[in-house]
């Protein structure tokens, strides 16, 4: 059993934590809601791709794309803004033929498209 300055310490920082959530929760209810910003995605590739947003080291799996098909994704708040451009990933997940039997993976390529929040851009693939 904690002796008793122990238990006063520790229930001091939870008072403490409990207060700082508080504040930092209120501080968020005063900004105004961010925009939504979407990438209409155009597939013109016969395989199904994943869609990434990448930001340095960071990539967010926006989504699949189907082959010969299209997909509107939202890009998440804290990737927009920080820069005037986002950079997209696209991940093979497709079957290929000839030799190749089965499913293969494989990060395709990457493309950037200016951005600002709020905007609806498109990424067509090929």
């Amino acid at each position: 059993m904690p002796t008793r300055p122990t238990l006063s310490v520790v229930l001091l920082l939870i008072g403490a934590l409990a207060c700082a959530c508080a504040t930092t929760q209120a501080a968020d209810a005063d900004q105004p809601p961010r925009p939504k910003t979407t990438v209409q995605v155009e597939s013109r590739k016969t395989v199904d791709v994943n869609l990434y947003a990448l930001n340095g080291a960071r990539r967010v799996r926006l989504g699949t794309v189907p082959g010969m098909s299209s997909r509107s994704f939202v890009l998440p708040p804290d990737m927009v803004g920080v820069t005037d451009r986002v950079r997209f990933g696209v991940e093979i997940i497709g079957t290929f033929g000839g030799k190749n039997i089965g499913s293969e993976r494989r990060f395709e390529s990457e493309q950037e498209i200016a951005v600002q929040p709020g905007e609806e851009v498109t990424l067509t693939l090929y």
